[in-house]
């Protein structure tokens, strides 16, 4: 097994009660030169406290500017070889941290992921997230895909629910830009594209995720999805442009087919599910798209190490 370093990078705000569920399989795996950081994000309840007892490292943000700037905070100041970035609703299984250290240690890897399975509930939102499986890598193997329509097209990539990236390759892309939404996408794309490394999977299930049991939360969750979508393909469009490029093609239609059948070959709990949660998803992008007047060109986050 790789000797490689980890720092876990947790971004967390009002989450007390979910961090015992966390951090304590998670604190049992460390090994020398490890560490668990908890970014304590502005919270108003006893997340430092709670955090802080359970023996992880705690750096607090007294004025939130949102999940990816904590995590771009904590990042800045790690010296570990591998940064693993999850979130406070993570519940890790045993070998989490052994598969990512096993997965960097592969020639040109710099981006690493395990399966992710979302847990049930009680509630009909979170019956509803168990179904879709949100963050289960794909049967045919490889990462997470872009979404379909993407322009321009882009490598594999995975959530920060569960995202390992090599610290050197975090650093020389400046980490996370200041993004509306789809930070995790965004970095992955650039490293690959650099191109710096690539992604590695590892199939089994490591985490669990436990999902919002509110559908007002669920499809506001998937709103916020839909409206990152749009800004990303205005983003990296953009972005092409200003480099005097040409515009990358759109998938095929032959394409588009082929995806078409796999998705109807899913059960149908899963399809009602994903049909319920996509007019969310939908309803986001188009009016997000709307309003692309007001986008604005990302940039690095700027924090004093």
């Amino acid at each position: 097994m790789s000797g490689q370093t980890i720092e876990v990078i947790i971004p967390v705000r009002d989450m007390a009660d979910h961090l015992p569920k966390l951090l304590r399989p998670l604190l049992d795996q460390l090994t020398e030169g490890d560490r668990v950081t908890v970014v304590n994000d502005a919270s108003t309840d006893d997340t430092e406290a709670v955090a802080r007892s359970l023996g992880a490292h705690v750096v607090t943000v007294t004025d939130s500017r949102g999940p990816y700037y904590a995590r771009q905070l904590a990042a800045s100041r790690s010296v570990a070889d591998i940064l693993l970035f999850i979130d406070g609703r993570c519940r890790p299984l045993p070998g989490l941290l052994d598969a990512h250290r096993d997965l960097q240690s592969r020639p040109g890897v710099v981006l690493s992921c395990t399966n992710v399975r979302t847990v049930s509930g009680p509630t009909l939102a979170a019956r509803m997230a168990a179904k879709m499986q949100p963050f289960m890598l794909p049967r045919g193997g490889g990462a997470m895909k872009a979404t379909i329509g993407m322009v321009p097209p882009k490598p594999d990539y995975y959530p920060t629910a569960n995202l390992g990236i090599d610290r050197i390759a975090f650093t020389k892309v400046g980490g996370f830009r200041a993004m509306r939404g789809g930070g995790d996408l965004d970095i992955c794309w650039r490293i690959q594209e650099q191109p710096l490394g690539t992604i590695a999977t590892d199939t089994r299930v490591l985490m669990e995720w436990e999902p919002r049991a509110a559908m007002r939360d669920l499809g506001s969750q998937w709103k916020r999805y839909g409206h990152s979508n749009a800004y990303l393909r205005w983003v990296h469009h953009n972005e092409r442009g200003q480099q005097g490029e040409h515009p990358a093609p759109q998938h095929s239609a032959a394409e588009a087919w082929t995806t078409l059948r796999a998705e109807l070959r899913r059960p149908f709990g899963e399809l009602a599910a994903n049909a319920v949660v996509g007019l969310a998803f939908q309803y986001g992008f188009v009016s997000a798209w709307l309003k692309r007047s007001e986008f604005e060109m990302p940039a690095t986050f700027e924090v004093t190490p």
